[in-house]
C-alpha cells in the first residue's frame, strides 16, 4: 500500500477518536478524558485546538515508527526479509487506525 493511503487510513481513525472525544465531553457531563495528554492539550488551548494537536502529533509519532522499518534494515544492511518494510509499514498504520477508530465508536457508545 502506498504511504498517503495508509496515513490517510490513520487519519481518518484518529480523526473518529478527536471528534467523538469533543462531541462525548461537550454532551455528557458524566465522562471525563482518561489520557492525561489530551486532558492537557484541552485544557491549554480548548477542546478542539487541543485534540487537532493531539491528532497532528499522534501522525508523526505513528508515521516515524512505521517508517523506523527502513532505519532497522539500513542498520543490518539490508539483510531483513523484501516484505519487513511494507509490512511493518502497513501493520503499524492500519493498526493504529483501527485502534482509534474503535476508540472513537466505543466513545460514542456513550451517547446511548
Amino acid at each position: 500500500m502506498r504511504r498517503a493511503t495508509l496515513a490517510g487510513a490513520l487519519l481518518v481513525g484518529k480523526g473518529l477518536d478527536a471528534v467523538s472525544t469533543v462531541v462525548v465531553l461537550r454532551l455528557s457531563d458524566s465522562v471525563r478524558e482518561s489520557v492525561p495528554l489530551s486532558r492537557a492539550l484541552m485544557a491549554w488551548l480548548g477542546p478542539v485546538q487541543g485534540m487537532a494537536v493531539l491528532t497532528a502529533v499522534t501522525m508523526v509519532a505513528v508515521g516515524l515508527l512505521a517508517e523506523s522499518g527502513v532505519l532497522i534494515d539500513r542498520f543490518v544492511d539490508g539483510e531483513t526479509p523484501d516484505w519487513y518494510v511494507p509490512g511493518l509499514r502497513a501493520t503499524v498504520y492500519l493498526g493504529c487506525a483501527t485502534w482509534f477508530g474503535l476508540i472513537g465508536l466505543w466513545n460514542f457508545s456513550h451517547l446511548l
